[in-house]
């Protein structure tokens, strides 16, 4: 985790009050100018923690990296770089020094990314867009940020009016951001895998050879934890990385609470946050001063996980991605996708699209949210089951090896009143949607 703060023909002092606004994503911070570009970097060492700070240069690139490369090291056998760090930007450079712009989908991992070549600026985020860059453009300048606080800090920036009844109808889902002017730097390309033929007990071992694969890739040796509910995608990061902290939430109301399933689940040391009113009030004004665009339903409960949790690590592992690759939201499928859309009382337009394309704009808006409640407490997330091979041969298995998560129950080896208990993730009971809508408008 890191703040990208930058501006294209811009001012110094611009740069600056930019990344200011974000510096909280990481605990060591610089100002480089290059050309025409001016970089505000907060960075959070993780890979190497006494690697020279960013950028990183290597022929006529300069390199930013804000996230984490998770396949760095098969980079560097692969093309033969040389690791005179640890860390993973000095071989993303070393890498596009070699290979210019043309083998960008053979980075794995999740990460937005600056690049200066000595006359033109690039920047690209991972295909998922787990980690966002934003952008505004005024006149001859382009602003760039990891979080739209740091344009806000420049701008008095006007809502979009269809943005915000997006929000209202589909708690953000279908759009952007709620913002006039404000894009977000495109993604790397998401290609859909072609279908193919492979038995079940075949696709279960090679899936079983690629979740550990893409453990290995995301593992850390800094303090790391776990948000803990009692369902399969977390239990099993927990049982497979084992991490040394689990952080869960529990409930007053019992139709809430998992409790029994997670303490199944549990791993390293377990802290455990009860879910009452006065947490609710205390954290809810608090997620929404994390929050810089409003995506999702409400995140109080995470924010106070997330709070807790910086007391005691650095990296946080998390399930998202589970339910898109394994057509976890079966609750739902049943329902007409316009029935799904609408998470509130307003009224909005009709959508033609299928359910598992929502679910992934759904899963963008998640990413969003989980990066800002990290980043608000300079911590790191990152996210296994979002691993590019994992996710390319999952999407290429026949749909009924998928549905309901049978395979990935079937891999995960956790007992059946994990596997087969019924889905709740960390709830937030309140607000109800139309609530926390109308709470969030209140404040930006």
């Amino acid at each position: 985790m890191c703040g990208l703060s930058l501006a294209i023909n811009g001012e110094a002092h611009e740069v600056v009050t930019m990344g200011n606004a974000i510096k909280h994503r990481g605990n060591r911070h610089g100002v480089t100018h290059v050309g025409n570009i001016r970089v505000f970097f907060s960075q959070l060492a993780i890979t190497d923690q006494h690697a020279p700070a960013q950028p990183y240069i290597s022929g006529k690139y300069y390199v930013w990296l804000n996230g984490y490369v998770s396949n760095y090291k098969e980079l560097a056998e692969k093309y033969g770089i040389k690791m005179w760090t640890n860390c993973d930007t000095q071989v993303l450079a070393d890498f596009i020094n070699l290979t210019g712009f043309e083998q960008l989908n053979e980075l794995n991992g999740f990460f937005s990314i600056v690049v200066w070549d000595g006359g033109k600026t690039h920047f690209f985020t991972d295909r998922y867009g787990i980690k966002q860059l934003y952008q505004y453009k005024v006149g001859e300048t382009t602003y760039v940020c990891s979080e739209i606080k740091g344009i806000k800090a420049l701008f008095d920036l006007d809502l979009d009016e269809e943005a915000v009844a997006d929000w209202k109808y589909s708690l953000g889902v279908m759009s952007e951001t709620v913002y006039k002017g404000i894009t977000r730097v495109p993604s790397l390309p998401f290609p859909k895998p072609e279908n193919i033929d492979i038995s079940y007990n075949a696709a279960f071992v090679k899936l079983n050879y690629l979740l550990g694969k893409a453990f290995e890739r995301n593992r850390t040796t800094v303090k790391s934890g776990v948000f803990l509910s009692g369902g399969v995608d977390s239990g099993l990061i927990a049982k497979k990385i084992k991490p040394d902290y689990s952080f869960s939430m529990d409930y007053q109301d019992d139709s809430y609470s998992e409790y029994a399933n997670i303490k199944v689940n549990s791993t390293g040391t377990h802290y455990t946050m009860i879910c009452n009113k006065e947490l609710a009030d205390r954290y809810a004004p608090k997620a929404c001063e994390a929050l810089d665009d409003l995506k999702v339903g409400s995140c109080y409960t995470n924010f106070a996980l997330t709070e807790l949790a910086s007391k005691f690590c650095t990296v946080l592992y998390s399930g998202a991605g589970g339910d898109e690759l394994f057509y976890g939201y079966t609750h739902r499928y049943d329902k007409l996708i316009n029935q799904v859309i609408r998470r509130t009382e307003s009224e909005g337009r009709d959508y033609d699209i299928t359910h598992e394309e929502y679910d992934w704009l759904y899963l963008r808006g998640i990413l969003v949210v989980e990066d800002r409640m990290a980043g608000y407490q300079c911590m790191e997330t990152r996210y296994p089951f979002l691993d590019n091979d994992l996710v390319d041969f999952v999407l290429s298995l026949p749909k009924e090896y998928r549905f309901n998560k049978r395979i990935l129950k079937d891999v995960s080896g956790l007992p059946d009143q994990i596997t087969q208990g019924r889905k709740r993730g960390f709830s937030n009971p309140y607000f109800t949607n139309s609530e926390w809508v109308q709470f969030c408008l209140d404040r930006l």
